[in-house]
């Protein structure tokens, strides 16, 4: 699922944070989705902790990013065995800073976040859940994305728990579709029959 203009396959909130940052492998560093105090604030927003987009002041930009890749170290399934006692601090800190209250507005009916800085304790949900996360069985069940250049780490939540893929719409399909064309240029290239039907000549 794509939201204002951020994508949300990873099945939890800290792993959808994680995926502010995109296409980790390729040639500089990846797509930074983060990249100013209305990016953070429009993804509180997209992501649900909040219905109208913070005030974020700029270092809460940088802090965000921190926060951000301490998660993913933690979270990644090739670095998560050996945690850094730093990455745990960061979580840590975040985690303890309290989060958001709904409160009324003026006209009864509907709600607001209130905070002594939104953005901050939006940032303080995503550690919660990423405490839980972490200490839970459900980290054992953090994949990345199978396909090439794809960095989206998600929750697989099937019920064989063999989900190779972000999301099957989109890298699922590109992969299968991928691996079909190569199939069909080795078959050519070892003399299968023509894309006519026709038996190759001699």
């Amino acid at each position: 699922m794509t939201s204002g203009g951020f994508r949300f396959v990873g099945a939890r909130l800290s792993v959808d944070f994680v995926m502010t940052l995109t296409r980790r492998y390729h040639a500089g560093g990846g797509v930074e989705r983060l990249a100013g105090g209305e990016d953070l604030g429009r993804w509180c927003v997209a992501a649900g902790l909040t219905p109208v987009a913070p005030s974020v002041r700029a270092c809460d930009v940088p802090a965000a990013r921190e926060l951000r890749e301490a998660l993913y170290r933690l979270l990644h399934p090739q670095s998560r065995r050996a945690p850094h006692a730093a990455d745990v601090r960061i979580v840590n800190q975040w985690a303890s800073q309290g989060g958001l209250r709904r409160v009324l507005n003026d006209d009864a009916r509907s709600l607001r976040v209130a905070a002594r800085s939104v953005v901050r304790a939006c940032l303080s949900a995503v550690a919660t859940d990423a405490v839980d996360l972490l200490s839970g069985p459900d980290l054992a069940r953090i994949r990345e994305c199978e396909r090439d250049h794809c960095s989206m780490l998600f929750l697989d939540t099937s019920h064989a728990g063999r989900r190779r893929w972000c999301d099957m719409a989109l890298c699922g399909n590109r992969e299968k579709a991928a691996k079909h064309r190569q199939a069909h240029r080795l078959l050519d290239a070892s003399g299968s029959p023509s894309p006519t039907g026709g038996m190759p000549r001699h």
